[in-house]
């Protein structure tokens, strides 16, 4: 019996191991989505996956694939123009998630508010990334410049996380073009 948890440790030990390293972005996104109900959990991701399938059909995104969201912001970079048209109000389907009482975001922001002063964040690609986001608001920011920013410093392989997908998707909500 003992040989047996031994090797089931073993075993989670090694996955674990060998999985992608734990990243800041995903403690971010963690924060939110543990902050929701289980029925809000459930509808929130019901939604993004809507979202994300009807910008595949409008041609917004090629596929599901996370290289479709690097390309996406490629593609504003190198062509100068942001003109893509959706239909799907994003935001609009989201706001069950607006809180009535400011206290009910709490933890959300507390969970927030201390991966931000970590090492850990202050030493990622995504702290790189956000310091050169807020220089920008000197400046008219355009979605053009914010893709051209966001190739700069994100790699393809960012795309596979949960965050930048989300981040990606109410980028394009924000500057849908009705």
């Amino acid at each position: 019996m003992k040989l047996k948890i031994l090797v089931v440790f073993i075993s989670l030990l090694i996955l674990s191991c060998n999985s992608k390293p734990n990243r800041v972005e995903n403690d971010l996104y963690n924060c939110m989505i543990d902050s929701l109900s289980k029925e809000e959990k459930a509808k929130t991701i019901l939604i993004i996956r809507e979202f994300e399938e009807h910008l595949i059909k409008e041609g917004i995104l090629e596929s599901s694939a996370p290289i479709s969201y690097w390309k996406f912001y490629e593609k504003i970079a190198k062509t100068n123009t942001y003109e893509f048209n959706n239909n799907f109000n994003f935001f609009k389907k989201v706001e069950f998630l607006d809180r009535d009482d400011p206290s009910d975001i709490h933890g959300m922001i507390d969970c927030s508010n201390q991966i931000f002063l970590t090492e850990k964040y202050k030493e990622s690609r995504l702290f790189e990334f956000t310091q050169e986001m807020e220089s920008l608001r000197k400046h008219k920011v355009t979605p053009v410049i914010m893709a051209k920013t966001t190739i700069k410093f994100l790699k393809k392989e960012d795309f596979e996380l949960d965050y930048y997908r989300f981040i990606t998707l109410g980028f394009i909500e924000k500057y849908n073009n009705k």
